[in-house]
């Protein structure tokens, strides 16, 4: 707990120093559509299909040319189903039932990314991120469910290509890829660690 607190003043700090950044130069927004795939043996434990239904938007602040900072949330949606077999219930009593795990993950992040071109039609950059991930998670037996939330710490490492739609704009198609460390340690699990695809759009905000 004491950590999920420093996490949220640093957000809070990225935010004040942000809007310095934004008086002197061009607010960015920034959304991508998302696939994640669990990535650690925990989480392919409890889901090992593809996450389709994601997506990160975010804003960022241009603190150089090259370098921003900024804040970013992202939301992820798990599920699977499991075919009916026979679980243990307790002692000498047993179900037959189907098992269903769903899982959302969303992250609140302090984000930092350097473009390492300054010119070119595509022009790599890398990023990072530190900050709160908000779990959702439920495990449906048969008809009966257990919804619980946690809050988490989570940190993201990306690396993609910007594409400038034009000379003339600084608006750019983002593609790239990233991965995500997400502590979990409940119910036997250490993490729920996943890597993802994205692609989106940077659009300047005037």
């Amino acid at each position: 707990m004491q950590s999920i607190r420093k996490l949220t003043l640093a957000l809070t700090l990225v935010a004040i120093t942000a809007t310095g950044a934004m008086a002197q130069h061009s607010l960015e927004f920034n959304f991508a559509y998302n696939v994640n795939f669990p990535a650690s043996a925990d989480f392919k434990d409890l889901v090992n299909k593809p996450a389709y239904k994601g997506f990160t938007a975010g804003f960022a602040w241009p603190v150089m040319e090259q370098l921003r900072i900024g804040l970013s949330f992202g939301y992820n949606d798990y599920y699977q189903k499991y075919p009916r077999q026979v679980y243990s219930n307790g002692p000498g009593s047993d179900i037959s039932a189907v098992l269903s795990n769903s899982i959302q993950q969303m992250p609140l992040l302090a984000t930092v990314d350097y473009t390492i071109l300054k010119e070119g039609f595509v022009r790599p950059y890398v990023g990072a991120g530190i900050g709160i991930n908000f779990i959702s998670f439920d495990q449906y037996l048969g008809e009966f469910d257990n919804p619980v939330n946690f809050t988490k710490l989570a940190a993201r490492g990306e690396l993609g290509i910007l594409i400038p739609l034009s000379n003339y704009s600084a608006t750019a198609l983002r593609i790239g890829g990233s991965y995500n460390y997400a502590p979990f340690k409940e119910y036997g699990f250490k993490n729920l660690n996943n890597w993802g695809v994205h692609a989106g759009i940077s659009v300047p905000l005037h």
